[in-house]
């Protein structure tokens, strides 16, 4: 019996892989999770053989769902279930494990576990830290930000904060330059990397390297870097969330 574990942000899609792996012979879903910190939780009672993982999720990534497997000695197999052909389905490509574009069909979902199954008796622990290693080499540098009149190169490191202005963003970079795209906050919010990014608003995604200060009374958070500091009206469920990054 293959104790699976499913992790998704979005509800229908964790309805759906459960109901399909109902009806997959020899398996079971031994949990479900929205989010990773719920799902490290779950791992670690269940110890699953197999893991479907959502990439792109609010807060911490899929990928932070794999480094946290491995500080915990959990080694399952892995199938990443994506909306996004990108980087990380390239890499995935090039180790020993599987994925699925949303949206999924039971063919697909069948056959990648199918796979898996075939794969059980190799090393997975060697497997999923070959899986990391490749993903942390393929992870881009600069991103592409598309503007009124052409775009701009910058390198996510570099960017403080991103504010909404309707369809448009606003990119406060720490050199204290401010760039327009004609990317919406939800659209940037999938380009860059969740592990240090987090939305607080609907009109803000914060780069949280750069908090130096929260203040629970006045529901404030105060980003800094090179002598640029700037002050963000925070609601209190997002202060509570950023207590679980430090």
């Amino acid at each position: 019996m293959i104790k699976t574990l499913i992790i998704d942000d979005e509800p229908e899609v964790r309805d759906l892989l459960n109901i399909l792996l109902r009806k997959y012979p020899d398996l079971e879903v031994s949990g479900v999770a929205s989010n990773v910190d719920d799902a490290i939780e779950l791992a670690l009672r269940i110890k699953p053989d197999l893991v479907l993982l959502d990439i792109q999720m609010p807060g911490k990534d899929g990928f932070t769902f794999l480094d946290e497997l491995r500080k915990y000695s959990l080694f399952p197999g892995i199938i990443f279930v994506t909306a996004y052909e990108n980087y990380a389905v390239r890499a995935i490509r090039n180790a020993a494990f599987d994925y699925l574009l949303k949206p999924i069909s039971k063919a697909e979902l069948f056959g990648a576990i199918d796979r898996f199954r075939e794969f059980l008796n190799r090393n997975q622990k060697s497997d999923l830290n070959h899986l990391v290693d490749l993903l942390n080499k393929t992870r881009p540098g600069r991103i592409r930000l598309n503007t009124r009149t052409g775009y701009f190169f910058v390198d996510p490191d570099e960017i403080m904060y991103i504010e909404a202005d309707g369809n448009y963003s606003h990119i406060k970079l720490v050199n204290g330059k401010t760039e327009t795209s004609t990317l919406s906050l939800g659209n940037l919010e999938k380009m860059i990397e969740a592990g240090s990014f987090l939305r607080i608003s609907r009109s803000y995604i914060i780069n949280m390297k750069f908090i130096s200060r929260v203040d629970r009374r006045s529901n404030i958070c105060e980003l800094e870097k090179n002598g640029h500091t700037h002050t963000i009206k925070i609601p209190m469920q997002k202060i509570k969330l950023l207590e679980g990054y430090f």
